[in-house]
């Protein structure tokens, strides 16, 4: 015979806000997490969805069938993180009570993220989503528009958005009329909007947060990377509008131009990654130092090149084409060898002993 489970999920965890430990298992424990709910959040959507899930269970214990339930919640951190909490307190009830099956119940759209969760260690029998029918009286409204400002207000997932956002807003805006340039406030105020729809729309946040977990080196350097980029193409605009010429020689000085911002970029990114390897004791460090060495190498010979265009001496450009010839030898002839030696290194026992 089938084991049922009654699963009421709080992702956010909600229930930790009133006092409420999750995994609460079992009918006189959920009783006792219910009375508490009534007391602390009466008019909360968690209390409707809480008593759903416990009529539910009622119901079908009267009809017979071997069934409990649990309350499990998630993180307030919100995020991936309340997904990982879940999973481990999930993992917890499935322990304690072995069920077969599982009947999900919850309200909200970030709530319905574990679903994917239980149906990965659970054969899900039903799913219920609960929606509390709203008064319609002015009164109730400001009511339920003042606890959506307070959830605002205190949640950290929503008040990044609703703080975060219209603080950056308002304090360029300041800046900008302290500076007397308050007709650049709108493109700024749009470009700052956009820029929030685009870092949550792709949730790049939250990939940068697992980024910061994983290595924190290459956040840094990745930063440093994309102002660099971006303040080279700057500047690189700005040399571009003093061209007096739209030549060849005036479409190679903007993109020299932006190249030295280019490269430092170049550089810390690989530093960083070499950093990241030498810290965890990565033979293969190497390859990153070769990389910065190599990139060092190449701009300085496009260097060269470029003041050389222009000069009638031919001495000079063989001169030039000899060195190209000779550096790019030398450095695929050093890369060779590292690989060989490395190679040797690992494949080779008697070395390594």
């Amino acid at each position: 015979m089938d084991k049922l489970i009654v699963i009421y999920v709080d992702i956010d965890d909600d229930l930790g806000s009133i006092g409420i430990s999750t995994p609460v298992i079992g009918q006189e424990e959920v009783a006792k997490a219910i009375r508490i709910a009534e007391e602390k959040i009466p008019t909360d959507s968690d209390l409707n969805t809480l008593l759903v899930a416990y009529n539910i269970y009622n119901k079908i214990r009267s009809e017979g069938s071997d069934v409990e339930i649990a309350l499990i919640s998630g993180s307030q951190k919100g995020s991936l993180e309340s997904q990982l909490a879940f999973t481990e307190k999930l993992d917890m009830v499935i322990k304690a009570v072995n069920p077969t099956k599982a009947i999900i119940v919850y309200d909200s759209p970030e709530d319905a993220k574990a679903i994917p969760i239980i149906e990965s260690r659970l054969q899900v029998a039903g799913i219920e989503r609960v929606l509390v029918e709203q008064y319609r009286s002015v009164e109730e409204t400001y009511v339920l528009l003042g606890r959506y400002i307070k959830k605002a207000l205190s949640e950290p997932r929503f008040s990044k958005i609703f703080l975060g956002v219209p603080g950056v807003i308002l304090l360029i805006i300041g800046l900008l009329s302290i500076l007397n340039l308050t007709s650049y406030a709108t493109p700024v105020v749009l470009i700052i909007i956009g820029a929030a729809f685009i870092i949550r729309g792709l949730r790049l946040d939250e990939t940068v947060e697992e980024l910061w977990k994983s290595s924190s080196i290459m956040v840094v350097v990745s930063i440093i990377f994309i102002f660099s980029v971006i303040l080279g193409i700057v500047y690189g605009y700005s040399v571009f509008t003093t061209l007096k010429s739209y030549n060849l020689l005036g479409v190679l000085q903007v993109l020299f131009s932006i190249m030295p911002f280019l490269i430092f970029g170049i550089v810390v990114l690989f530093g960083g990654r070499a950093v990241t390897k030498l810290l965890d004791r990565n033979i293969r460090v190497w390859h990153d130092i070769y990389r910065i060495i190599t990139t060092v190498v190449i701009y300085y010979m496009m260097v060269t090149i470029y003041k050389s265009i222009g000069s009638s001496l031919q001495v000079l450009q063989l001169q030039i084409i000899y060195s190209l010839s000779i550096t790019t030898i030398v450095l695929i002839g050093i890369y060779i060898l590292l690989i060989l030696l490395e190679k040797y290194k690992f494949n080779n026992p008697s070395t390594t002993s």
